[in-house]
């Protein structure tokens, strides 16, 4: 049987540790390197959903004036069109919401869409189509029927104009 020997520090060992961290993080860092450099000419493939939006634009008027000759009629046209640009994404069109804000008319036929179209007090929803397009210009001319017991003079604007996208 051998004596044990004393184990004392070998000196090429002191250095190869080091040495072997230094080369795996040289190797590691080129390996990243090269994997960035590979993926340059790959291609991901990413994919979108966009939602339809649609919003307008009007001016839409504070007041109409009502007089003695509308109420003797039993109805008011707007004295100009309104003009309001519908825009949306939406391929096949948008739908525009009408909602009544006041109660001294009982229907309001509302020319210069597709076709004329005629709602009651509790207002109503329009569609209209388009191919591809994202914006129409519209000039609404709208006539009112008045509620009885209207006296001549100046009303709030009726009607609340929404445009929604057409899915």
């Amino acid at each position: 049987m051998e004596p044990e020997r004393a184990q004392r520090p070998n000196p090429r060992r002191r250095w190869r540790l080091p040495a072997l961290r230094a080369l795996a993080w040289t190797a590691l860092s080129a390996g990243f390197a090269s994997l960035g450099a590979a993926d340059s000419g790959t291609l991901l493939p990413v994919s979108a959903n966009v939602r339809p939006v649609a919003h307008l634009e009007a001016a839409l008027p504070a007041q109409l004036l009502i007089s003695g000759a509308d109420l003797a009629r039993g109805f008011v046209d707007m004295p100009r069109a309104l003009r309001v640009q519908v825009y949306s994404n939406s391929r096949a069109g948008f739908v525009l919401d009408v909602a009544a804000q006041s109660p001294w008319f009982t229907a309001v036929t509302i020319d210069g869409l597709d076709s004329p179209v005629t709602l009651g007090v509790e207002g109503g929803t329009i569609v209209q189509r388009w191919h591809g397009a994202n914006s129409r210009a519209l000039g609404l001319r709208m006539c009112f029927k008045l509620a009885p017991g209207l006296l001549p003079g100046l009303y709030a604007w009726p009607l609340q104009l929404r445009a929604r996208p057409l899915p």
